[in-house]
């Protein structure tokens, strides 16, 4: 019989994990008025997939807009407990391949340890072949020394995509080491505009999740509630 959303095994038990899974974690909160509004970072226990608490979640976008709608959803994808990690290794190896990389690239840094946890149980190899860099614009990607030892097509993981321009840029960067890029591999396409971006730059993007699929799933097993189904749904589309 066809799963609801469509997910394996191995994703399904991920989908589980990613909201069960209780790690401590520090979130920023507002309260207070418009024009008169106090953020405060608390320490708590978060899921890696997480739902808002009152005055939740100010992101880094309300440091210029600070009326902006807080955020219902936050996505804590670092530090990871190996289990963790490791499901999302054998969810994302469940992802059928057009063409199979011969290494793969976790970015840095949040993609680094689902990179690694990758090629542990597919055996293909991870290659530090990416560093970040302080520039007077901010942190980006660049090449890294190992590069010149890597021969063949990679594929590139990370944890999340929402636009691809910042992926883009990662690519690019591959891509002037003269390394083909298979596609690129995360555990969540949030659904706002990267597939198309990435496709218009000729990569692939391949997903455990749409950010559909695990709101559905969530509502089906009863993970969250319908209101919150709909207020996630809401500010994802932009229409909050």
């Amino acid at each position: 019989m066809e799963h609801p959303e469509g997910l394996t095994s191995a994703q399904e038990k991920l989908a589980d994990l990613l909201f069960t899974t209780k790690t401590r974690a520090k979130v920023r909160r507002r309260s207070g008025a418009p024009g008169a509004w106090e953020f405060v970072q608390i320490e708590r226990d978060t899921s890696p997939v997480d739902f808002a608490q009152e005055g939740e979640f100010v992101l880094k976008l309300h440091e210029t807009q600070p009326d902006a709608p807080l955020s219902p959803i936050y996505f804590n994808l670092r530090n990871l407990p190996e289990v963790v990690l490791h499901q999302m290794a054998l969810a994302m190896a469940d992802i059928p391949d057009k063409e199979k990389p011969a290494f793969c690239v976790g970015i840095p840094q949040a993609g680094e340890p689902i990179g690694l946890a990758y090629a542990a149980a597919t055996g293909i190899p991870h290659v530090q072949i990416l560093e970040k860099k302080e520039t007077p614009e901010g942190r980006t990607i660049v090449p890294a020394s190992a590069h010149k030892n890597v021969h063949g097509p990679v594929r590139v993981i990370d944890d999340l995509v929402t636009q691809g321009h910042t992926k883009i840029e990662t690519i690019n960067a591959i891509r002037t080491m003269g390394i083909a890029i298979t596609d690129l591999t995360v555990l969540i396409d949030r659904e706002q505009g990267a597939r198309a971006d990435l496709a218009a730059a000729g990569v692939e993007l391949r997903a455990v999740f749409t950010m559909k699929q695990l709101l559905n799933y969530f509502l089906r097993v009863g993970h969250i509630d319908q209101a919150r189904y709909a207020q996630v749904t809401a500010y994802m589309q932009g229409s909050i």
